[in-house]
């Protein structure tokens, strides 16, 4: 018994030791929409989300609203997301200073979620990118 004790207590301390996933990142994501917060651009700027929303479909659809509208794949893979192809957007002048969402969702970035934050943080620019659960 005391043995069993000392092996589940030893159990525990090295679970405990374990870095912490990347939390609800890959069970969070497919079905979900997503409000821009803000984004960190690399130069410490800071832009505010004024209505942006990406839309991940759990089959890998992807969708994003903000001065255009976007439509294209994605991938998950535990924390890195691609975004698989060009995607396909309409093409309204945009004012600006209008976050061009699309434009920062390119290619392949790291995901994590800090509280209620999706933070996106994309291979080829120095930024972050932060979202909320959309409201319903």
């Amino acid at each position: 018994m005391r043995a069993a004790l000392a092996s589940f207590a030893a159990l525990l301390a090295l679970a405990a030791c374990q870095p912490a996933p990347a939390v609800g990142v890959e069970s969070d994501v497919p079905g979900s929409t997503w409000s821009l917060e803000r984004i960190v651009l690399d130069d410490g700027e800071v832009r505010r989300g004024q209505g942006e929303q990406v839309s991940f479909g759990p089959e890998g659809s992807l969708s994003i609203a903000s001065c255009n509208l976007c439509s294209g794949r994605y991938a998950l893979d535990d924390s890195v997301l691609t975004i698989n192809g060009p995607l396909a957007c309409t093409r309204r002048a945009c004012t600006p200073g209008t976050v061009e969402l699309e434009r920062h969702l390119d290619g392949t970035s790291t995901l994590r979620r800090d509280g209620a934050y999706l933070i996106i943080e994309p291979d080829s620019l120095a930024e972050q990118i932060l979202f909320v659960p959309a409201e319903p």
